[in-house]
């Protein structure tokens, strides 16, 4: 009876114990199977997804700063979550976001996960990491688009912002986006050094999400190679650090920079295949909520 009491404990400590998966979220997270905690409605009366919103149980259960219990999770929480921008979106490239991510790396304010030396998570005021962004450039809280190609999307993780659920329908979906097409073959190392390299990420969120912008949506699109606009506000995702060239931090996802687009607004297909043809102003588009 103790030989199997004492096995029965290790195998529990390993699983409590085990590492995260590179690039898996880890603010808070919680064992498999538990129930995402309730915090509340969704306060946001706001929908950019018009007719094509769909209610999820998670509006009724989870608040705009999610289940959140520090000051700079849940500012930047409310951000995640934030469907109330409006106006012209500013169309904006990989360059643009790289020289605002050393924009914010020069003011040596610090942000990360709790595995990096100068991590921690998200300050309380937001506002000491943007202190050194040139004027005139585009700002955490714009409304921004990116033309370019999917190149990954899979399911988010369990976290904060949603409350720590973990079923399809109650969590992000965690899209890499690049300027050109990226064909993610070979090792785990040659594929971060890929995404490391030449993508950011976009977000779409469970709440009020429509069907369209659903992972099962969204994968054909890659699939397709489509060539997609995104548009939504600008985040900086203090919880992570970008690559360090070719090699994610651990616990942070593979990628430039860790401005995002968060929460996605809408995707729009190019009924071209070059990007030539697919300029910000052409009249090739058709976004996937219309039906």
């Amino acid at each position: 009876m103790r030989h199997h009491f004492a096995v029965a404990l290790l195998s529990v400590m390993t699983v409590a114990f085990a590492p995260l998966a590179q690039g898996q979220e880890n603010m808070g997270a919680r064992a498999p199977g538990q129930v995402c905690r309730n915090t509340g409605k969704f306060d946001s009366a706001c929908n950019p997804f018009g007719s094509a919103a769909v209610p999820h149980a998670i509006d009724n259960t989870c608040a705009i700063t999610g289940d959140a219990t520090t000051p700079g999770d849940k500012a930047q929480d409310t951000l995640k979550n934030n469907l109330c921008v409006q106006g012209p979106a500013r169309v904006l490239t990989i360059q643009d976001l790289t020289a605002l991510q050393k924009a914010v790396d020069a003011t040596g304010v610090p942000y990360g996960n709790e595995h990096e030396a100068r991590g921690g998570g998200p300050p309380a005021d937001r506002s000491t990491l943007f202190t050194k962004l040139p004027a005139g450039s585009a700002k955490e809280g714009d409304l921004v688009s990116f033309i370019g190609y999917i190149a990954e999307a899979k399911p988010g993780s369990s976290e904060t912002v949603d409350c720590h659920c973990e079923t399809p329908d109650a969590i992000d979906v965690h899209i890499a986006m690049a300027d050109h097409l990226l064909t993610l073959t070979g090792t785990t190392a040659q594929k971060d050094a890929q995404l490391c390299t030449n993508s950011f990420v976009v977000e779409t969120i469970p709440h009020k999400r429509p069907a369209a912008l659903e992972l099962t949506a969204i994968q054909p699109l890659r699939q397709k190679k489509a060539i997609v606009r995104i548009t939504g506000p600008l985040l900086f995702d203090a919880s992570h650090k970008p690559c360090n060239g070719t090699t994610p931090g651990e616990g942070d996802p593979s990628r430039v920079t860790v401005f995002e687009i968060h929460p996605v607004y809408n995707i729009e297909v190019c009924s071209q295949s070059t990007m030539s043809q697919c300029s910000a102003s052409s009249n090739n588009w058709k976004s996937v909520l219309q039906k």
